[in-house]
């Protein structure tokens, strides 16, 4: 022990190792398989070969990237396990939590034996599964079954969440259906300590108003919180509250810590004046935390804090002089040794840029007499630079930042820290105890009438949106702040301002773009300039409760600052208007105005806009008797280029689009009713001759769209051909005399999420 903690005494060692293994681990898990790591694996081997102190950065960069492929083949890589999507495997199941009961009921279970193969529960792959069972599902049942495993894949959108990264972060790598109609089924009616404490605290606070509150605060669950409640801590700026992390571990620590001293002083247990009983008080605190984490689930914010926790008690006592840095990049190391693939999590950056900022300040806070000034005085100053050093990663990973949030935390956080967890602590204790409901309705009718009172705050002053950000914007925001705050020439720190606003100005801009999303087999779609917005189509909902508009199509456009001025439902399918509901209960009915005058459930009339300089066309659609051919087909131009938007007709369409028009030709197609056979003439692909056809539909869905036929026909005229099943959110930037095509896929894809 004492060799090791001498060689952490060698800060080049220790510090370079540690280095380079964060940048191994970065660099691996976003970049392997790519040029860029091609490029920072050769500079940090010709920099370590020329330069002998640089050979630890080597050494711990290699292991960073042995780690990052070690843990993806043992806890990630399951695609050896399904070699026919088709074939039902035998399957043991043990469920881990009920999303729904109704029939059929799904759930998320983790399969500790697939195919005769045992898996140990660290080990074992978890699945999403639909169970069409009438008898009830728990936690913790567990059965065998016949499961038809397919890999997890969900839709692949810009800009909105991803279900895939979420369920590769959850370690969720297959969906599928139980085939028996009958199950013997396993329960254990008893609850391990995890549980039963959830349950508890769940029941001491079910008849209080904010229960999902204190629920969330004393477990880290944020299952009882609704949307709004999300919502309200979002503008407020009170979210990082609620996710078990560096406050509530100190705070808990804190707690442990001090009561443990007081006990000692009072009851004087030890009179031995050259024991450090700071070290007995610091181990009880840290016993407290660990308590407290194990009783969140060991969540991974948590756990991450108690790390970091445990790294600077083990530097400040077993060290004659503190590093704090040390502490923060050992402890990183340590997470990243745990689990390199928490790099995904937007919390790590959150968490440790908090410390290093927190570090930063505290040193240079001036020391009053009065030490209630000093005390507020440090907490403003704190607060300022937390805002300032975290704001460009709100920037970048949630598009805005709660203008409230700097405010209300100089008096949430004190008032958190001092009296509401302090409190939750001593009446969860001693409702273990005695019955003191009466006391928590109380004390929660307080805290119910400050929230209401937030809750009217103008909207202006919560949540400020400022649309998609870069990653070099925000590289070049952090460099800004770094030369200002280390260097004697401040005015240097305009540079990266100065060569960002250069190379804004020097990137060639689309004129406008073309979103063609991924919603299955359906259709939505979005034509975008000078942020104005028109949508053609609104894709599918299911069960009248979720729909592609809601999940994907309204949060782009919240995301993006787009303002809708015009939209069109080609008709009235479900794969086409699924969506609609949602998308007028957001405000936004006057867009039909133009195209439906009478209502989007009516037809749309011919008709011509300009958005933006965008000429936006509707051709006559005559009454076929079947809503497929009535579709409203679209057509968007400028000067240069134009997108046609066809919904689902077919050759009789067609036939009739082509004898009553001679403006079908067109950049951009969106191939009519998916790529069925059914449509898609010869005569209507000469007619049109796109160099771009895109085929708006499921991934190996139940149709099988596009057909081959009408693949093969747009290839006998060479048009660049994209399917969103395939491809995911499809996007088209036009330029003056260019077309660029990006996908989703391709753009945002991970070499460890692969079709």
């Amino acid at each position: 022990m004492d060799s090791f903690l001498s060689h952490l005494k060698q800060p080049f060692t220790s510090v370079w190792i540690s280095l380079g293994f964060v940048i191994g681990c970065i660099s691996t898990v976003f970049y392997y398989e790519t040029l860029e790591f091609i490029i920072i694996t050769v500079s940090i081997v010709i920099i370590g070969a020329y330069f002998k102190p640089f050979l630890s950065l080597l050494l711990g960069f290699i292991c960073g990237i042995c780690i990052v492929i070690a843990h993806y083949h043992i806890f990630y890589n399951f695609e050896h396990i399904i070699n026919d999507e088709k074939y039902a495997y035998p399957v043991e199941v043990v469920i881990q939590e009920v999303i729904s009961n109704k029939a059929p009921q799904y759930v998320k279970a983790k399969l500790v034996r697939i195919n005769g193969k045992y898996y140990s529960n660290l080990s074992a792959p978890s699945a999403m599964l639909s169970v069409n069972l009438d008898q009830p599902l728990r936690a913790n049942d567990r059965f065998v079954a016949s499961v038809n495993l397919k890999k997890f894949r969900s839709n692949k959108n810009f800009n909105v969440f991803d279900n895939e990264l979420y369920a590769f972060k959850q370690r969720i790598f297959f969906k599928g259906k139980v085939l028996n109609k009958e199950l013997k089924i396993k329960s254990t009616s008893e609850q391990n300590s995890v549980q039963s404490y959830k349950s508890f605290i769940k029941n001491t606070y079910e008849n209080t108003t904010l229960n999902w509150l204190y629920y969330a605060l004393l477990t880290g669950d944020k299952t009882l919180m609704t949307p709004s409640d999300k919502q309200l801590m979002q503008s407020l700026g009170l979210s990082h509250l609620l996710a078990i992390s560096g406050l509530h571990i100190g705070l808990v620590f804190g707690f442990g810590f001090f009561i443990t001293k007081w006990v000692f002083i009072h009851v004087k247990l030890f009179n031995n004046q050259t024991i450090n009983f700071s070290i007995a008080y610091s181990a009880i605190g840290f016993v407290s935390a660990f308590v407290y984490v194990y009783l969140s689930n060991f969540l991974v914010s948590a756990t991450r804090a108690l790390i970091m926790l445990g790294c600077y008690l083990l530097l400040y006592y077993f060290q004659r002089q503190l590093m704090r840095w040390r502490s923060i990049l050992f402890a990183l190391v340590i997470v990243l040794v745990v689990n390199p693939f928490n790099t995904l999590n937007p919390g790590l950056y959150f968490s440790f840029f908090a410390v290093v900022v927190i570090f930063l300040v505290i040193k240079n806070v001036p020391h009053f007499t009065n030490s209630f000034l000093k005390v507020l005085f440090a907490l403003i100053t704190i607060q300022a630079a937390l805002f300032i050093g975290l704001l460009p990663l709100s920037f970048y990973f949630f598009n805005g930042v709660s203008v409230a949030g700097l405010v209300i935390n100089l008096v949430a956080i004190p008032f958190l820290s001092f009296i509401l967890m302090p409190c939750l602590i001593l009446l969860t204790a001693i409702s273990s105890v005695f019955d003191i409901s009466m006391v928590i309705i109380f004390i929660d009718s307080g805290l119910a009438f400050i929230f209401t009172c937030l809750n009217k705050l103008p909207a202006g002053f919560g949540w400020l949106n400022i649309g998609i950000i870069g990653l070099s914007v925000i590289i070049y925001a952090y460099l800004t702040l770094l030369i200002f705050y280390f260097s004697p020439y401040r005015r240097l720190a305009f540079l990266p301002l100065a060569m960002l606003y250069i190379d804004y100005l020097l990137a060639d801009k689309p004129t406008w773009k073309l979103h063609v999303f991924d919603v299955g087999h359906g259709l939505m779609a979005l034509i975008e300039k000078d942020d104005k917005g028109f949508i053609y189509d609104f894709g599918p909902s299911y069960f009248n409760r979720f729909s592609r508009a809601k999940s994907i199509l309204l949060p782009f456009i919240d995301i993006n600052n787009i303002a809708v001025t015009h939209s069109v439902v080609s008709h009235l399918d479900n794969d086409h208007s699924g969506g609609l509901s949602h998308f007028i209960g957001a405000g936004l009915k006057f867009s039909f105005n133009e195209f439906h005058p009478n209502g989007p459930s009516k037809g749309c009339i011919p008709n011509e806009v300009n958005m933006a300089g965008l000429i936006i066309k509707s051709f006559p659609s005559p009454l076929y008797g079947n809503e497929n051919d009535e579709s409203c087909v679209i057509k968007v131009s400028d000067k240069e280029h134009s997108v046609l938007f066809t919904g689902d007709i077919s050759k009789n369409r067609e036939s009739q689009l082509i004898n009553s028009s001679d403006s079908l030709k067109s950049t951009v197609l969106l191939s009519p009713h998916h790529g069925s056979s059914t449509s898609s003439s010869n005569k209507f692909i000469n007619a049109v001759m796109p160099q771009v056809v895109i085929h708006s539909s499921a991934y190996k869905g139940q149709w099988q769209f596009p057909k081959t036929e009408v693949v093969e026909r747009y290839r006998n005229i060479n048009a660049l051909q994209y399917v969103t099943g395939q491809h995911g959110q499809i996007t088209v930037e036009f330029y003056e005399e260019t077309v660029t095509v990006i996908t989703a896929r391709d753009y945002q894809s991970y070499w460890f999420i692969k079709d």
